[in-house]
């Protein structure tokens, strides 16, 4: 639980430094990168951005969604409705959200 807070402490760190004009979409590089090059393989990364997808916060949610060196959700039912709640709350982010979902259909079959 400890490096799941450190790594939050991280991450919010990184969105508050952003650049205003930026979306949270740019941290995608710096998220997925952290996957490979943390000695969790990406799980506290991952904790964080699921959490993000339910913090209300628009620049957060499209940071959680720009993950692609991963899955937020492990099974596709939990990934599903999940990212169809974020999709319903933020319509501009249902393309990304139909994008991953193809994605894990065509990876692991529906």
């Amino acid at each position: 639980m400890a490096d799941v807070q450190s790594m939050q402490s991280v991450l919010d760190g990184l969105i508050s430094r952003l650049h205003p004009g930026l979306g949270g979409d740019a941290l995608g590089e710096i998220l997925n990168r952290l996957v490979w090059l943390t000695d969790d393989n990406g799980a506290d990364v991952i904790a964080v951005c699921r959490g993000w997808l339910k913090s209300g916060d628009r620049r957060r949610v499209e940071a959680a969604l720009s993950i692609e060196e991963g899955w937020l959700y492990e099974g596709r039912d939990d990934l599903r409705t999940n990212l169809l709640e974020v999709g319903s709350q933020w319509p501009h982010l249902m393309t990304r959200v139909e994008e991953i979902l193809c994605l894990h259909d065509s990876q692991f079959g529906r």
